[in-house]
């Protein structure tokens, strides 16, 4: 599929919502056709592009934690239990996110620990999910010149969108489960969604109350902070390319800048920060050709404040893993879905 300037046009509007659009909200925002609309999106899922909600799962009441070591964890090692992702470098460097509540970080990372043998190098608390907003004029080209730059450094210091009212809170296991199909396809429908949870919730619940969740405890408490288009599938079927994790550090209030500009660049995905240690992690599938580009770019942004600390690593593809919220944190504490003694 060629991304000509509609197909453009369709990917950067959908990228910069923090909220599920209609499609004839997307066809007057483009101004096409909503069949137009809609063969657009299924041909790009069609070539693997496929438009993910990015959460911010505080509003839930949930935190994320970011384990580095400075190893590299065998993987039967790991415990799968609240893990988010695992991803090993070749530089043999192991990074670690799972999922918690805030009052019990401290009990989750020694589980980790326990399950592990050894202490990891850094511990971070993600508490900032940073989505990106793709600046498209220059996807096709893999290039970046000028121009491209001047619209990043723009993006970096434009004023951020305010977050929707809501308030943070508890959630259940029917959050979590539309949560999950979101976070694959934010267009997932609710009746498929519905189907999916009733069959492996006991008592099933109705579908009226599966859509009062979604209106009201992920819509209504702004739990999608953005819509990632996923595409770094296109951009490895197109052209030669590696998966890179980059590790940034700094005065948080500039980093924050940094990644804003930095993830701007398709090849980039959202970012995970803890403002209070000044540190994000940024994946990306990146260009072969682009990656010294890459590196003197983040230089600049390094040489204007921006970023105190960076590093690129090599990512292991064989290595990485990526896994659903557990549904059951929505009903247990972190203490009793972990078991306190079993490392699985």
């Amino acid at each position: 599929m060629l991304l000509n300037q509609q197909v453009a046009r369709v990917i950067e509007f959908i990228n910069g919502l923090s909220y599920v659009p209609t499609l004839s909200e997307i066809s007057s925002a483009v101004g096409l056709s909503q069949s137009s609309v809609w063969r657009i999106v299924k041909s790009l899922k069609d070539v693997g592009v496929i438009f993910k909600a990015v959460t911010d799962l505080s509003r839930l009441g949930l935190i994320e934690v970011v384990l580095v070591y400075r190893a590299r964890v065998p993987k039967e090692k790991i415990p799968r239990k609240t893990l988010r992702f695992f991803i090993r470098t070749l530089e043999g460097v192991t990074f670690l996110k799972y999922v918690s509540r805030a009052h019990e970080v401290e009990l989750l990372v020694n589980y980790v620990v326990d399950c592990i043998g050894e202490e990891p190098s850094e511990v971070y608390v993600v508490d900032h999910v940073v989505a990106p907003r793709y600046v498209m004029t220059h996807l096709t080209r893999s290039s970046l010149d000028r121009l491209f730059i001047r619209e990043l450094l723009a993006l970096a210091v434009a004023p951020t969108l305010p977050m929707k009212l809501g308030t943070t809170g508890r959630c259940d296991s029917i959050d979590i489960a539309i949560i999950n199909a979101l976070e694959e396809d934010v267009f997932s429908k609710m009746k498929d969604v519905y189907k999916a949870i009733s069959s492996r919730m006991k008592p099933s619940p109705s579908y009226q109350t599966v859509l009062r969740h979604y209106r009201e405890h992920v819509l209504g408490k702004g739990v999608i902070a953005g819509i990632r288009p996923t595409l770094e599938n296109l951009v490895e079927k197109t052209v030669s390319s590696s998966r890179k994790l980059l590790v940034l550090r700094g005065p948080a209030s500039l980093l924050i800048k940094a990644v804003r500009a930095i993830i701007g660049i398709p090849s980039f995905t959202e970012a995970y920060l803890s403002t209070r240690e000044g540190y994000a992690i940024v994946l990306s599938t990146l260009p072969l050709n682009l990656t010294p580009k890459i590196v003197d770019f983040i230089g600049m942004l390094e040489s204007r404040g921006l970023v105190k600390e960076w590093s690129i690593f090599e990512v292991e593809p064989v290595s990485m893993l990526s896994l659903p919220i557990p549904e059951s944190i929505g009903e247990v504490s972190i203490s009793e879905l972990l078991g306190e003694t079993s490392c699985s």
